[in-house]
């Protein structure tokens, strides 16, 4: 399996702490743009089991999420 999806994850992990760590906003903005980049990187250089673990997983989350949160609430909207 290609491993070189690392490096760019790897990448985003230090941009993310660097926005993270930062008290000034043009370094939070630029770090958070090289993290997103990254991120699209690492995710479109990942196999194929991957991208399926990341996308179930999400999709979990985002259901866990609109359970506990009653995000389909319709009564909620009004």
């Amino acid at each position: 399996m290609l491993l070189s999806f690392f490096i760019p994850f790897a990448i985003a992990l230090v941009a993310a702490w660097i926005a993270y760590q930062s008290q000034e906003e043009i370094v939070k903005i630029f770090s958070m743009i090289v993290m997103a980049i990254s991120l699209l990187l690492s995710f479109a250089w990942a196999p194929w089991l991957v991208q399926i673990l990341i996308l179930s997983t999400s999709l979990g989350g985002m259901r866990y999420f609109c359970d506990r949160h009653s995000c389909n609430d319709a009564t909620k909207l009004r």
